[in-house]
């Protein structure tokens, strides 16, 4: 691996050495075509001397509204070549997020998707805004148009001398719990997180990706955007997170960045195309019970391996496919993944390397590799990374405590946010992660949850509400679940079916066309989700598990505030607008 210390040499040197080999794959007129190392070069220069002779410098700070594309990424390392600071948004916000990002980070230059954004962003009459480039201009003549500024470049402009500890990204969080925050990563924060995270993976030029994580967010910007290309890798580009097990057979990818989302919709779309088909369903069952066994460390009997042998070529075969035919494993991070899930995909050979990690941390912190994994657990520490535990006040549980990070890959501050920044760095610059968990005795990180959402009932007993709502959204007819009880009882939950559930069960039950509060109170519809919850909470205590619930068909979105850009649910904008609801839970027989 060669040495880079920042991300404009990181692009450079893999040019150098990689320069024939594709890059970035896009998917055009029903064929993926492929952009090459030195290819990507020439374009890159060019809008870097583009953007030199528009007057960008060092220190100014550029932002970006838009998805993954060939243009995202020319802009990132353009820019970053001449010592801008980045400011990646996504297209899904809303025009209020672009707002207060854009003036809090005293963006000078926009590049916007589409001439749509252009006109929503103008509107907004952001002072601090000198030039806007647009990516996919209607107007292909324009001179804001981005095609048209590379290929009228005539010039073409190596990256400028850089100190690894400058500013690199200003990257604005999700805002689950109030208004985004932006946190200030440096070129070495990135590098080494970058660097550390390679050294746990055999990666190398000859495999590809596809990259449907947002580049906005940190766990796909460090992984596809700069560890993949740094190892001269293929990333192909999603065409719509519509198309994604389309493009996975299409691309065929080796390595694969996911969500537990990803893995969750193809463990419940094999399991509901299997419940329509008793053959396929035996299969499956009697599969699963085969695989569990052997993961059990239970004897088989010799007819048991034969079926396993047969099984995994019936069944196993088919839900490796799903990945492409050349998968030799998956990360996933973001959230947590359940471990019936895990376990399931384990089982038939699927290698899900889960881990975790922040924006606040570059932002990879643990993970599981293919040799060395542990389901369930987030891995162990990247190397040059330490974690320890700090015990929290009033818990009786002396191993769990709040997470603490520390290591050359954590952030320089919080933008314009002293106050913010001394509350999550220690004086040892370490990070206070938010995150609840413990280190087992194979040095194995588990999170457990966040200190901030835990609470105590009116019994005194504390609750990590997350932990029974990731066990709760593992069920395949669950899509979100919000469980709630501070200063309570008991516990109350807020459930959304997932759409195809509940198409399935409209369908089934003549309800097509039923308002949404007989739908909500349809006692069969009730008696189903009732079911889910005792199954999904069993294994909590008894005070854990919700008493009550309330379905709720008004989908969470970004649009209507309940949804941040990553889909993450924010918990107080949901409390807020279902105060009443969830009033009625403790006064109303239910």
């Amino acid at each position: 691996m060669s040495d880079y210390t920042t991300l404009a040499e990181l692009i450079k040197n893999s040019i150098e050495r990689f320069g024939e080999r594709p890059y970035l794959g896009t998917k055009i007129a029903g064929t993926y075509r492929w952009l090459t190392y030195a290819e990507f070069d020439i374009k890159m220069r060019k809008l870097r001397a583009a953007l030199h002779r528009f007057g960008l410098k060092k220190g100014d700070v550029v932002a970006i509204i838009a998805n993954n594309s060939v243009p995202f990424a020319l802009t990132m390392y353009a820019s970053y070549g001449l010592g801008a600071v980045m400011v990646p948004m996504y297209e899904v916000q809303r025009p209020q997020d672009w707002d207060f990002i854009l003036r809090n980070s005293n963006a000078r230059f926009l590049f916007v998707t589409n001439d749509t954004i252009r006109t929503q962003i103008e509107a907004l009459h952001i002072e601090n805004l000198e030039k806007i480039i647009t990516i996919r201009s209607e107007d292909p003549q324009s001179p804001h148009s981005f095609d048209r500024i590379i290929e009228e470049e005539t010039g073409f402009m190596d990256h400028i001398a850089l100190d690894p500890d400058s500013d690199a990204d200003i990257l604005y969080t999700s805002g689950t719990a109030g208004q985004p925050k932006g946190v200030v990563l440096s070129h070495a924060n990135i590098v080494e997180n970058v660097k550390r995270v390679l050294s746990c993976f055999s990666i190398s030029e000859t495999d590809r990706t596809l990259a449907f994580l947002p580049w906005a967010h940190a766990f796909g910007k460090t992984t596809e955007l700069h560890a993949f290309p740094s190892l001269g890798a293929s990333v192909a580009l999603v065409e719509s997170n519509r198309t994604i097990a389309q493009n996975l057979l299409e691309i065929n990818p080796t390595v694969l960045v996911a969500v537990p989302k990803i893995f969750n919709k193809i463990y419940d779309t094999v399991h509901q195309r299997a419940q329509n088909k008793p053959i396929a369903k035996t299969l499956l069952a009697h599969s699963e019970y085969i695989a569990q066994k052997a993961r059990r460390n239970q004897e088989l009997s010799a007819f048991n391996k034969l079926q396993r042998v047969v099984l995994d070529r019936l069944v196993g075969k088919k839900i490796r496919a799903a990945f492409g035919n050349a998968l030799r494993f998956c990360i996933s991070g973001g959230a947590a993944l359940s471990e019936e899930v895990a376990f399931f995909f384990d089982d038939f050979g699927v290698v899900i390397c889960e881990g975790y990690g922040l924006s606040e941390s570059g932002p990879i912190v643990a993970v599981n590799t293919p040799d060395d994994r542990r389901i369930g657990a987030a891995g162990k520490p990247l190397p040059g990374v330490p974690v320890r535990i700090e015990p929290l006040a009033d818990q009786t549980d002396s191993q769990q405590g709040e997470i603490i990070v520390g290591g050359p890959c954590i952030m320089k501050r919080y933008h314009l946010a002293p106050e913010e920044t001394a509350n999550a760095l220690t004086d040892n610059h370490e990070l206070r992660t938010g995150d609840m968990g413990f280190i087992d005795s194979d040095g194995n990180l588990w999170v457990t949850g966040r200190v901030k959402e835990q609470y105590k009932l009116e019994n005194g007993k504390y609750v990590v509400p997350s932990v029974l709502e990731s066990k709760i959204c593992a069920s395949s007819i669950i899509e979100n679940a919000i469980v709630l009880g501070a200063g309570k009882p008991y516990n109350v939950a807020l459930i959304q079916p997932s759409s195809d559930f509940l198409e399935s069960f409209k369908a089934e039950h003549h309800l097509i066309n039923a308002a949404p509060e007989t739908l909500q109170n349809n006692p069969k519809l009730r008696d189903l989700i009732a079911t889910e919850l005792k199954n999904t909470c069993e294994r909590f205590r008894g005070y854990e598990r919700p008493q009550k619930f309330a379905i709720i068909l008004n989908e969470p979105s970004i649009a209507n505030g309940l949804l941040t850009p990553t889909l993450k649910l924010k918990r107080r904008e949901v409390e807020k607008q279902y105060h009443s609801l969830i009033a009625s839970l403790y006064t109303h027989a239910n």
